[in-house]
C-alpha cells in the first residue's frame, strides 16, 4: 500500500465530525451511506427472532378452502382496493373513475381498477355484432368483424393511458387537499393485445392526406 493510500485510509477511519461536502451543513454522501448501513444492521440485530412454537394455528390452516370458481375474484381482504368515481349532476355515466395507485404494487394496473372516462355511460357492445369500418382516404373501404380481425397477426405491448385532465388539480391557484388517487388516478398501465392499425391501413390501400404521413409512421411505437 502506498503512503498516499495509508494516509487516506487513516483519514477515513479517524474519529471526529464528518466533513462537509458543501456549505449550509451539507454532508459528504459517503457518511450518509455509512450511517444508513449502520442503522440497518443495528435494526436487524436488535429484531427478536420468533420461535416456531409461538406462531398461532389459524383457522384457515385447519380446514379446506373455498372451491373452484369459473372466474377469479379479489380476496375479501382487498375490499378497500377500489376505484373512486364521480358523475356529472343529473347523470349516471358521465364522469370518471380513478385508479387507487397508493394501494397497488407493480407496474400493471388490474383491469378492474383501470381508470375510466365516459361521457354517455358504458356501452354494452355485442362482440358478435361489432364492426370496424375503414373508409375515406383509402382505395378499398373495408369492414372487419372481430372474428375477421382475429385472423391477422397480433402484437402485445405494455403501455400506459392517461386522461388529459389527470393531475389537473395541481394547477389551481390554491392547494388542493387530496391524495394520490384523487390527484393522479386518471392514469393506468396495462398490456394491450391486438392487430396493428398499420396492417389494416395497408390492406385498405391508405392514401397520403395532408399530413403526408404513412401508415407505418402513424402506428410506430412511441
Amino acid at each position: 500500500m502506498s503512503v498516499g493510500s495509508r494516509a487516506m485510509s487513516k483519514k477515513r477511519l479517524a474519529p471526529g465530525p464528518p466533513d462537509q461536502a458543501a456549505g449550509n451543513g451539507l454532508l459528504d454522501r459517503r457518511h450518509l451511506f455509512a450511517a444508513a448501513a449502520t442503522a440497518g444492521t443495528v435494526a436487524l440485530l436488535s429484531r427478536p427472532a420468533v420461535a416456531a412454537g409461538e406462531l398461532a394455528v389459524e383457522p384457515w390452516m385447519q380446514e379446506p378452502g373455498s372451491p373452484f370458481v369459473g372466474y377469479g375474484q379479489p380476496s375479501r381482504f382487498e375490499a378497500n382496493v377500489v376505484r373512486v368515481f364521480t358523475s356529472a349532476p343529473g347523470t349516471t355515466g358521465t364522469g370518471a373513475s380513478r385508479t387507487p395507485h397508493h394501494l397497488l404494487d407493480g407496474t400493471i394496473t388490474p383491469s378492474g381498477l383501470h381508470f375510466e372516462r365516459h361521457h354517455s355511460g358504458i356501452p354494452d357492445i355485442d362482440p358478435d355484432r361489432h364492426r370496424l369500418l375503414i373508409h375515406g382516404l383509402v382505395k378499398r373501404p373495408l369492414v372487419f368483424s372481430l372474428e375477421t380481425l382475429a385472423r391477422y397477426r397480433m402484437e402485445s405491448r405494455i403501455a400506459f393511458i392517461e386522461c388529459g385532465g389527470n393531475s389537473g388539480a395541481l394547477y389551481q391557484k390554491d392547494p388542493v387537499a387530496g391524495g394520490v388517487q384523487a390527484l393522479h388516478g386518471l392514469v393506468s398501465c396495462a398490456e394491450w393485445t391486438g392487430v396493428r392499425l398499420a396492417d389494416l391501413l395497408d390492406e385498405a390501400g391508405w392514401t397520403q392526406g395532408r399530413s403526408g404521413s404513412s401508415p407505418r409512421e402513424l402506428t410506430r411505437p412511441a
